[in-house]
């Protein structure tokens, strides 16, 4: 799920204030910035596009430019140390509103860019980004002084390796380890619960933020959600990120269920009944289209929080098997171990 277009445009723009406060901060010699005090110790990992990465052991101030390095910071409990806000939208509304340490810290974002300046003045001393900003993108934070560690989740195996990636920067395996295990048993429930009972698996239809006719492909997370909650994504075959189709693609298709993943709602879970180019369509012929929760945070997102949505499209797509589990509890259960407050005390509901 590729943000590049997150940052390109702006750091583009920003790319002279951006030297010039790299330049000021530096000769400042803030004694928080690893290359302004080399007296600092130092170590160095591989992270997850392969680059070497040196930055200060035991980092005390960092930042991460994406929801999947903050959540993962949250799951680790190592917010404390976050410099910025690192999580966006509508779970930074949830949180801010019951958590006045998360809601003191400054937020960056500015409409679809980012405030460089601002990040470079708050001295963190590393950033975690995700794999999919560009290296020269990358460059230009490293250049400022800002050591930048990349991590993916495409895959649950990637996710899990992300995380135990920042686990080691951060100085807490064991806390990694923990959020992985607890992870991989609401996996194994769910697969434990279909064994033997899925013959073919559901054909769903996973739309996507832009329109009801841009879809998750093949090397999307949302393609292995889907596959560990007994169904097939119908759009396996294509690839790059949120493909646009034609709607004689999708009728062709023909879904059994649909999700609609936008957490905008842009185009309306009741709108998409009334498409005339949709009527032979499965899905809609038996009504058979939901919303991806949650309304305050996404649970088909790149972080092992998606586990989550697992669960929830197990359940959705096959609930008689699914009837005694009690969905919001187990939401409730994982966001007080790993986000410091329950779904519901964070306003979460599901559809």
């Amino acid at each position: 799920m590729t943000q590049r277009s997150f940052f390109s445009r702006f750091l583009k723009v920003l790319s002279l204030g951006l030297y010039l406060g790299a330049g000021l901060f530096l000769a400042a010699g803030m004694s928080s910035c690893g290359p302004a005090t080399p007296d600092l110790p130092m170590r160095t990992i591989i992270d997850q596009l392969g680059r070497e990465v040196t930055f200060p052991a035991n980092p005390e101030r960092i930042a991460a430019l994406h929801h999947f390095g903050g959540k993962i910071v949250y799951a680790l409990n190592r917010q404390h140390l976050l410099v910025e806000k690192s999580i966006y939208g509508m779970e930074a509304k949830a949180l801010a509103a019951v958590d006045p340490a998360f809601a003191a810290l400054p937020g960056l974002i500015q409409g679809h860019g980012y405030n460089i300046e601002g990040l470079v003045s708050l001295a963190p001393q590393v950033i975690f980004s995700y794999a999919s900003m560009d290296r020269s993108e990358l460059a230009q934070f490293e250049n400022a002084g800002i050591p930048v560690v990349a991590v993916r989740g495409e895959t649950f195996e990637e996710s899990f390796e992300a995380v135990r990636l920042m686990a080691d920067v951060l100085g807490c395996p064991d806390a990694g380890q923990t959020y992985i295990t607890a992870c991989k048993a609401l996996l194994d429930e769910v697969a434990a619960r279909l064994e033997n009972k899925v013959d073919t698996p559901v054909q769903v239809l996973f739309a996507g933020p832009r329109s009801v006719y841009s879809v998750a492909t093949g090397n999307m997370l949302q393609t292995g959600i889907l596959a560990r909650a007994g169904a097939r994504n119908v759009a396996q075959d294509l690839e790059g990120f949120w493909a646009d189709v034609s709607p004689e693609q999708i009728a062709q298709w023909d879904p059994q269920v649909i999700f609609l993943g936008s957490y905008l709602d842009v185009y309306g879970k009741d709108k998409i009944f009334t498409l005339p180019q949709f009527q032979t369509v499965s899905a809609i012929k038996n009504r058979q289209v939901y919303t991806f929760p949650s309304n305050i945070g996404w649970w088909d997102y790149p972080a092992p929080h998606c586990v989550l949505g697992v669960v929830w499209t197990a359940k959705t797509l096959y609930p008689h098997l699914f009837e005694d589990l009690d969905l919001t509890q187990t939401a409730n259960d994982f966001y007080s171990r790993f986000m410091g407050y329950s779904f519901e005390d964070l306003g979460g509901q599901l559809p």
